[in-house]
């Protein structure tokens, strides 16, 4: 660090002294008037080899101050100069980033198939017997005997001796008198048999069944094992 600025003050003063000399020529020449005179020879006795007393003077000042600070640069105690920081450099644009393009497509998948336990569920109607029984009527009549008797004329007739008596006249007329004894017999009669039967009636046939009942029957439907199967399904993503 201290060399570079020896260096620095090294090549301001070298500037100064090539600058300098230059500066007090033009500044002589725009002060001499055309009229000459007395000021024209002041003027050109107040400079040395055309370098003007103010020059010198600004000359051996810088010089001086440049042996100052080198010799406070040798002696250890120089400030060191903050260096100035780099401009920070403008951030670049953000570039907009373009939207990618999202595509369908069909994916083969597999498809989980769950298991099924057993189980039971209703299934159609039957009939069966209830084990009761009851009667009904068959539509159909038939006879039977009642247990009791009773009495009817049969059609046909017969005779029978009587409990009167008479007496036979022996041919006489029926207004003759009958002299002497006659034949006394018992008188016969006819009539009308009359039997006796069973008394016969006749009724409705009636017959005795099992009474049925309508039922829902149970349908027990086999286990199912998990399984899979294959299948598609609707996917997403970018395109390329």
């Amino acid at each position: 660090m201290k060399q570079l600025t020896k260096n620095f003050i090294a090549a301001v003063s070298g500037i100064i002294l090539m600058v300098f000399p230059q500066l007090a020529v033009a500044e002589a020449d725009e002060s001499t008037p055309s009229s000459g005179g007395a000021a024209g020879q002041s003027a050109a006795g107040a400079a040395i080899g055309g370098v003007s007393a103010g020059t010198i003077a600004a000359v051996v000042a810088i010089a001086a101050a440049a042996a100052a600070i080198s010799d406070s640069g040798s002696g250890g105690g120089a400030i060191t100069p903050t260096p100035t920081p780099p401009p920070s450099p403008s951030p670049d644009p953000t570039p907009t980033p373009t939207p990618p393009t999202i595509e369908e497509y069909v994916a083969d998948i597999v498809i989980d198939v769950p298991g099924v336990a057993a189980y039971q569920t209703n299934g159609p109607t039957a009939t069966r017997l209830t084990g009761a029984t009851s009667t009904r009527l068959t539509g159909e009549t038939a006879t039977r005997l009642t247990g009791a008797t009773a009495t009817r004329l049969s059609g046909n007739t017969a005779t029978r001796t009587t409990s009167a008596t008479t007496t036979a006249s022996y041919g006489r007329g029926s207004n003759e008198a009958i002299g002497g004894t006659g034949t006394v017999f018992n008188e016969v009669e006819t009539f009308e048999v009359v039997e006796t039967y069973d008394v016969v009636e006749e009724y409705e046939v009636d017959e005795e069944y099992g009474l049925e009942e309508t039922y829902t029957t149970s349908v027990t439907v086999p286990a199912v094992a998990a399984s899979t199967k294959a299948g598609t399904a609707i996917r997403t993503r970018e395109a390329n």
